[in-house]
């Protein structure tokens, strides 16, 4: 199969993408683009590559910018798709019981990464504004607390070294 049969397999959802993927989006800012998900967005761009032969979403997406595009082709796609509808891809239903870390957004290590940005760069629009501020705190009360615990060292090696003299 020629590059230009696969290119012509992709789905709209598909495309977009793969064209947001070319302006340097991120996985998360995809999602909140097209209004989907970000699981839906990686299955998207898992499918485009597949069908493209691509090793990484970067690969698919030259694939997809070093086609020539006809005029008319150009004009659908500077314009939003919006192609949700009896195509949109479905969520898998989460199974009744007690969430798992994958359904409630901790997959990395919970809220403390979170706040610790250590998900930002898949989901930085996460931590709102009272996020933010209680991660200054916590930072704040950390330093002041290692702070102490320095002086207290500090006192007590200065205690010990004065015991020692004769």
């Amino acid at each position: 199969m020629t590059e230009s049969e696969a290119l012509a397999r992709l789905t709209p959802r598909e495309r977009r993408c793969l064209e947001l993927v070319a302006l340097h989006y991120d996985t998360g800012q995809i999602a909140v683009e097209l209004g989907i998900s970000v699981a839906t967005v990686n299955g998207y761009l898992a499918d485009a590559r597949q069908k493209l032969g691509a090793r990484n979403r970067k690969e698919a997406a030259r694939m997809l910018g070093a086609t020539p595009v006809s005029p008319a082709e150009t004009v659908v796609s500077a314009a939003p798709i919006d192609d949700r509808g009896m195509f949109e891809r479905v969520e898998p239903t989460p199974a009744p019981g007690p969430p798992s870390a994958t359904q409630t957004g901790n997959r990395s290590g919970g809220t403390l990464s979170r706040l610790l940005y250590l998900e930002r760069t898949t989901e930085p629009h996460r931590i709102g504004m009272g996020g933010r501020t209680l991660m200054i705190v916590g930072l704040v009360v950390a330093l002041c607390a290692a702070l102490a615990m320095a002086v207290v060292a500090a006192v007590g090696l200065v205690s010990i070294f004065a015991s020692l003299r004769p």
